[in-house]
């Protein structure tokens, strides 16, 4: 059996509750709503604590369904699916696919801080799950619904302009 890592020390009853999660079930979400006209998120802590499992981070839809996809995602972790950067899944929304692409390191901090202040570094892998419009099309296709695109930076990129990420980092105050 794997070793499992120290967890970090609560300072917050948020650290707790998510300690809490963690130990209990694997995982905790994650969820920052939007500002002004920019997408929301919502990721996994835990994930590759207790599953060697990279986290997952999903943009841009409402904020009520945010949480719920990436908790389905993780649930289907614990019971044994696996999703790789560079796979695809029909299992996670009914009638879609989704892409699972990697995540650059550049934006753990910015987009995953609590898991990075949960693993102490940013030493672990994090997949951004990406959805298709209605035409079931994904981001990268060229018909991709162009209202949709701005919803979901791709954070596969280094740079923040092929990341789409300008007006995100623009309303945290980054840039």
């Amino acid at each position: 059996m794997r070793r499992l890592p120290e967890m970090p020390t609560p300072e917050t009853e948020a650290d707790r509750r998510l300690l809490d999660d963690v130990q209990a079930r694997g995982w905790h979400v994650m969820s920052v709503p939007p500002r002004g006209n920019t997408p929301g998120w919502a990721f996994s802590v835990g994930l590759h604590h207790r599953f060697a499992h990279p986290e997952v981070i999903v943009f841009g839809l409402p904020l009520e369904v945010l949480p719920h996809l990436v908790d389905r995602i993780a649930s289907g972790v614990a019971s044994g699916d696996c999703y790789p950067a560079g796979s695809t899944s029909d299992q996670i929304l009914e009638g879609y696919t989704c892409a699972m692409r990697p995540v650059m390191r550049r934006w753990y901090r910015v987009f995953l801080g609590y898991a990075v202040w949960f693993y102490g570094d940013e030493m672990f892998p994090v997949v951004q799950c990406r959805w298709p419009d209605r035409e079931n099309r994904l981001p990268e296709h060229p018909d991709f619904d162009v209202e949709l695109a701005i919803l979901q930076p791709s954070l596969e990129h280094e740079s923040t302009e092929q990341a789409g990420v300008e007006v995100l980092l623009h309303s945290l105050d980054i840039l």
